[in-house]
């Protein structure tokens, strides 16, 4: 679901930067490689309205939290409510993942959430979807070995599709639910899923591991 333009989430991202890393601010890309480094971090792509990340963020303070947005009134809804909650734990960058990428090391993350990613049906959009190779390969470089991503979609062909690349580049498959209504602790609903329970909607879920096996390079078809 595509969110509309407003105007007040934009002018508190471009004003309040409490709890933002900015992609042309020298001390700001610093200060967030000292985040990513001072303990073990997750990163988020797609954080909504922020709803998921600070449940987890507040019931796991041992644990740092990134998440990355490109959309500009997305990442102010979000702020503001990361603001409000005062936790030290969680920041935003707002900005292309393969910026963030650029910046930090490899390795960097214990793990990567993708939660009710837009699944980019027309064929000509492909490469956007959050699970496409040129993802896959990045996820494989910045995220640890034995590291986790959690992925959740409502959206069938995205879930068969999403299954199938990880397949493909050797994600180790630690489940795969195609009703998910038992929670695990490392998990918290979004905004919108909590909207598509109480209309029927099945949560399709994947946990998946990087082990030595995962592929690092995009994967040429035969």
């Amino acid at each position: 679901m595509r969110t509309k333009y407003n105007a007040k989430a934009v002018a508190y991202l471009n004003s309040e930067f409490k709890n933002q890393f900015v992609i042309d601010k020298e001390e700001s890309k610093k200060a967030m490689l000292d985040y990513v480094k001072s303990r073990p971090t997750y990163l988020e792509i797609g954080p909504g309205k922020g709803q998921f990340i600070l449940q987890i963020a507040r019931e796991y303070p041992e644990y740092n939290f990134l998440v990355c947005e490109l959309n500009p009134t997305i990442c102010g809804i979000a702020l503001k409510k990361i603001d409000e909650s005062e936790l030290t734990n969680v920041k935003l960058f707002y900005g292309n993942f393969y910026k963030l990428r650029d910046i930090l090391q490899s390795d960097a993350f214990e793990g990567l959430f993708l939660n009710f990613s837009d699944p980019w049906p027309k064929k000509r959009h492909t490469k956007r979807r959050l699970t496409h190779d040129l993802f896959l390969v990045e996820y494989a470089k910045i995220i640890k070995e034995n590291g986790i991503i959690r992925f959740k979609s409502d959206n069938q062909e995205l879930y068969e599709y999403s299954l199938e690349q990880f397949e493909r580049y050797k994600w180790e498959i630690l489940e795969n639910n195609t009703n998910y209504t038992t929670y695990d602790s490392f998990d918290a609903l979004t905004e919108y899923e909590t909207r598509y329970k109480t209309q029927g909607i099945n949560i399709k879920r994947l946990v998946l591991k990087k082990t030595k096996d995962t592929i690092k390079e995009v994967v040429e078809e035969e």
